[in-house]
């Protein structure tokens, strides 16, 4: 079951869903609140392939939808993967063309074999084609018109689009990229997805400028989403110069898609990442090397460095040997000066004993001279001696003479 929301894809909308219809691929029709005759070239098959055609958006009073809800059709096109009978899903655009990567199989032979494998998602290598005429008019057949492509950005290059029915999914976190959901097993070979964006000058203009651009809500470009026409400006040309693009060779493609597949290329990633870690290893160990001999340099200035101060560590061991003996000498000199020192103490100390007895001694003989000062001064001052004072005057008058 393919679900496919679309918004103004009148020319092309009715080659979709009749390929996919001719692949044995059910449509869910889901239209954007589309002015032109969108919804009307889808339903002549209603009942014939397409299951409903189910009106989404809110519209103006002029009947153009007011905004491009991105993340509001991505939760929609969940609700329906869940409530749907069918086996598998595709979550499709209404601009692109899906194709089996064996030219035998068509998608829904395709699909029922990576079932029976085993896998439970599937891969699509983008193949974006533009236009080098301006000659595609709508009826025709796009893929007849636009027969030359590019690879697509690398934001747009995970298509992880169709599984198998589970309730445990999530589109909408991914902007629509890859659908999620637990024990995802993807087949390793992508299948096709052929994209026209762009079909021709005019339209070009109308889709990027007025139907697609200003109606990007703010919230979903805060998000990295719609980011595919932020670098067109009004008045450049949107037919592409033939030489930058790769004429579709089906069976090229899908050659290069068997031998290139997502395991191999997983390989090559773990191997890109092993020779950018060796490569990584290689510069870390030249530079190891390189700070290795600049050790080495350092530790042979160190080591002449290290010879010199043990050559001077020699000499001040010889200088601190003599002064050791120096010392040791003076102080065998000073233990000699102590012990004078300590004799002439003692003999000071003796001396002092000495003098301290003499002082006892002369103190003894001055106690003893005043006493007899005392005694003296008490008998001149006696009436004895008063008596005796004449005698003692004509003793000194006699003497005199």
């Amino acid at each position: 079951m393919a679900i496919i929301a679309a918004y103004n894809e009148a020319d092309i909308i009715e080659h979709v869903v009749h390929d996919l219809i001719n692949q044995g691929v059910n449509v869910y029709f889901l239209d954007d609140g589309s002015t032109d005759r969108t919804a009307g070239a889808v339903e002549p098959y209603l009942g014939r392939g397409v299951l409903a055609i189910e009106r989404l958006a809110e519209t103006t009073a002029d009947g153009a939808p007011a905004v491009f809800g991105w993340e509001r059709i991505l939760l929609r096109k969940t609700e329906l993967a869940r409530q749907l009978d069918a086996s598998w899903f595709i979550h499709h655009d209404a601009d692109e063309f899906r194709e089996s990567p064996w030219s035998h199989l068509s998608l829904f032979e395709a699909i029922r074999r990576v079932d029976a494998l085993g896998f439970n998602a599937i891969d699509f290598a983008g193949l974006d084609f533009w236009p080098v005429h301006d000659r595609f008019r709508a009826g025709d057949d796009v893929r007849d018109a636009l027969t030359s492509y590019t690879e697509p950005a690398p934001y747009d290059r995970l298509q992880i689009r169709c599984w198998k029915k589970t309730d445990d999914l999530d589109l909408a976190s991914s902007g629509g990229h890859e659908v999620r959901f637990c024990n995802r097993r993807v087949f390793p070979v992508r299948f096709i997805l052929r994209h026209y964006p762009i079909r021709g000058q005019a339209h070009g203009e109308r889709k990027v400028f007025h139907e697609r651009r200003n109606r990007f809500l703010e919230r979903e470009r805060a998000r990295g989403w719609h980011v595919q026409y932020d670098e067109l400006r009004e008045g450049e040309s949107f037919i592409r110069d033939p030489s930058t693009l790769t004429p579709y060779d089906p069976d090229a493609v899908r050659l290069a898609l068997t031998l290139r597949h997502r395991d191999v290329e997983a390989l090559e990633a773990s191997l890109g990442e092993a020779l950018s870690l060796a490569g990584a290893l290689r510069v870390e160990i030249e530079s190891a090397h390189g700070e290795l001999a600049r050790t080495r340099a350092a530790l042979g200035a160190r080591d002449a460095e290290a010879a010199g101060l043990r050559d001077e560590l020699e000499k001040r061991a010889v200088e601190v040997a003599g002064t050791r003996a120096e010392l040791h000498a003076r102080n065998a000199e000073l233990a000699v000066r102590r012990a004078e020192l300590l004799a002439k103490n003692a003999e000071i100390v003796r001396l002092r004993w000495a003098l301290d007895q003499r002082l006892t001694e002369i103190e003894g003989w001055r106690a003893s001279l005043d006493d007899a000062v005392r005694r003296l001064d008490a008998f001149e001052h006696s009436l004895s001696w008063r008596w005796t004072s004449p005698a003692r005057a004509a003793y000194r008058f006699l003497a005199g003479r």
